[in-house]
């Protein structure tokens, strides 16, 4: 593959079309730090520096960071494997339409913005390999969206993709203050287990029949975790879906050991994430 294909490759899958930049300027930044790790540029006492992007709702002043009266609910909203990018900007648009303030959060830190897929594995392993740290580094986005000025820190929900929904069960794991949490065919199992008791929001998780990341077999070990720990859990499966269901970006081609898009798979799960968000903050 020619080094010019690998690039167009690569801009396909984390969704560089002409309108995301339009997108990514509607947003501010928002920096923050995390603890460090394998992955990232320390500082001096330990920590990675992040940047986020925060995008708002109408009727929020960004300039004061004033928004309706009691604050807006905010949405944490966490990345795939290839870091921030238009796709996840897009999602962040459908959230900030239901009347959400969304930070899409920073799980890698800034010094590390892969420009490939070889890039991008290097930076997920240590993630994947060490879900206390992957918790850590959501918890500090949330820690980041419950301070921005206007979004009510009591009303805050959680969404990820892949990378970013194993991010969000470990958030739920944890005990995190979430009123809601929705996992879209994130990562299942965790060397971190849910205590009973100590996860208490509610959880929706999206997965794919066809997926080559999130294997079938771990579903069930999931389910009984979920229910031992008391957490009210819905799992829905697409059963001819694949990995990346939710991201244009991978093209709707069928590809067994792949990701692709299914364009009435990720209207459907938007669709139930938005009414059980909805119903989470109204029953919370």
């Amino acid at each position: 593959m020619s080094k010019d294909a690998g690039k167009g490759m690569w801009d396909e899958a984390v969704g560089l079309f002409a309108d995301d930049a339009e997108l990514a300027r509607a947003g501010r930044t928002v920096a923050y730090v995390a603890p460090v790790s394998a992955v990232g540029a320390a500082r001096p006492g330990g920590t990675v520096d992040c940047e986020g992007r925060l995008f708002l709702p109408e009727g929020f002043d960004a300039a004061s960071g004033e928004g309706p009266s009691g604050g807006v609910p905010g949405v944490l909203l966490l990345h795939e494997y290839t870091g921030l990018g238009g796709y996840l900007f897009r999602s962040a648009a459908r959230l900030v339409r239901a009347g959400y303030a969304v930070l899409c959060a920073d799980l890698y830190g800034t010094a590390l913005r892969p420009t490939d897929f070889e890039q991008a594995r290097a930076c997920l392993r240590p993630l994947r390999d060490d879900r206390a740290l992957l918790l850590l580094r959501a918890r500090a986005g949330l820690d980041a969206l419950a301070g921005v000025d206007g979004v009510d820190a009591g009303r805050l929900l959680a969404m990820g993709f892949s990378l970013g929904g194993g991010a969000v069960l470990e958030l739920v794991r944890s005990g995190a203050p979430l009123r809601g949490a929705a996992s879209m065919y994130g990562y299942l199992s965790s060397s971190q287990q849910a205590a009973p008791g100590a996860a208490h929001c509610p959880l929706v998780v999206h997965l794919a029949g066809h997926d080559h990341v999130v294997p079938l077999r771990e579903v069930e070990p999931f389910v009984r975790e979920m229910a031992d720990a008391g957490v009210d859990c819905r799992v829905v499966l697409h059963a001819g879906a694949g990995h990346g269901f939710c991201n244009a970006a991978y093209g709707t081609d069928f590809d067994v050991a792949g990701s692709w898009y299914c364009p009435r798979t990720e209207a459907s799960a938007w669709d139930d994430v938005l009414r059980f968000f909805g119903e989470c903050l109204m029953n919370g």
